[in-house]
């Protein structure tokens, strides 16, 4: 009774909007062969940017709230990758450099910012970008160090991660905000329509790249890297909320980050640098699909 009282509507009302447009992306991949790559490069050059931009830009910013964003995701992370790479000691290098991934890095974008908006309103898109937006530099750097096993230096990481065009979406949209910049309404207008084809888009692209999943790996193997993603991250941040002071909408997007299942762009830094890749491919799918269950109660606490 539990269940149908409280955790099912919770799921009907913010997950499964979410989960149906990405099912109707992965419906339309096994139909047809769709190019994942061109939509994800007008996402992620495009539309997230101008998503990103839009939501700071109309956001009431405090910046003491920004510091302890920072923070927690950065925790977060941090805390994540030592326990995915602890976990993994009984793989080879490679295999656990990928398990430190998929534990740590979380989808925020695909899934993340259409959540906190469902469940949060704008308040809670604003702050769930924000987290995106430094969880994606997190990605690109340290990511990149630990997918290569130390194969690029951190000068390299670093200059992969200045090419991500939501770090100066989200600059530009924290300049404008605080400036007070007044932007001319026709620019404004094509900005506010390339937001709006963000969250869908992102939707139909986790469904493409779900459909190209593989499903052959040691179940243990899997279930270890899906913990440490689903139930101690949301666990970390929780506890980091309560040590900074955190309350409020603040808190519950931090939370709500936190427990997404892992991210998309994992298998982009697994396949560039040959780091178990169907490894990392098949805990995104499994994370993504147990991530069903497991939000629902992650958004029973916070809501």
């Amino acid at each position: 009774m539990f269940i149908f009282r409280t955790i099912l509507p919770v799921f009907a009302n913010t997950l499964l909007p979410v989960f149906l447009v990405a099912m109707a992306g992965l419906l339309l991949a096994r139909s047809w062969e769709l190019d994942s790559r061109t939509l994800g490069r007008i996402l992620f050059y495009l539309a997230t940017p101008s998503l990103v931009f839009r939501s700071l830009y109309q956001m009431e910013i405090d910046f003491a709230v920004l510091q302890r964003l920072a923070l927690v995701a950065a925790g977060v992370t941090l805390t994540t990758a030592v326990l995915g790479w602890v976990s993994a000691f009984d793989q080879d290098r490679r295999r656990r450099a990928a398990l430190t991934l998929t534990s740590a890095i979380s989808n925020n974008g695909n899934m993340g910012i259409p959540i906190s908006y469902f469940a949060l309103g704008d308040t809670g898109l604003a702050l769930g970008s924000l987290y995106y937006v430094i969880n994606s530099f997190l990605g690109n750097t340290a990511g990149v160090m630990v997918a290569s096993a130390g194969q690029a230096s951190w000068k390299q990481a670093l200059q992969k991660s200045m090419r991500v065009p939501m770090l100066y979406a989200a600059t530009a949209g924290l300049l404008f905000n605080r400036a007070h910049i007044m932007m001319p309404t026709g620019i404004f207008r094509g900005i506010d329509l390339l937001a709006n084809a963000a969250i869908p888009g992102m939707l139909i692209l986790l469904g493409i790249q779900l459909n190209q999943a593989p499903l052959r790996e040691r179940q243990g193997v899997i279930l270890r890297s899906a913990a440490i993603r689903l139930l101690a991250g949301p666990l970390v941040a929780w506890a980091l909320c309560a040590l900074l002071g955190m309350t409020g909408v603040e808190r519950s997007v931090m939370i709500l980050q936190a427990a997404m299942p892992t991210a998309v762009m994992t298998a982009v830094l697994a396949t560039e640098f040959d780091t178990a890749p169907r490894l990392v491919a098949t805990v995104i799918f499994f994370t993504t699909v147990a991530s069903m269950v497991t939000l629902s109660f992650v958004l029973w606490f916070i809501l």
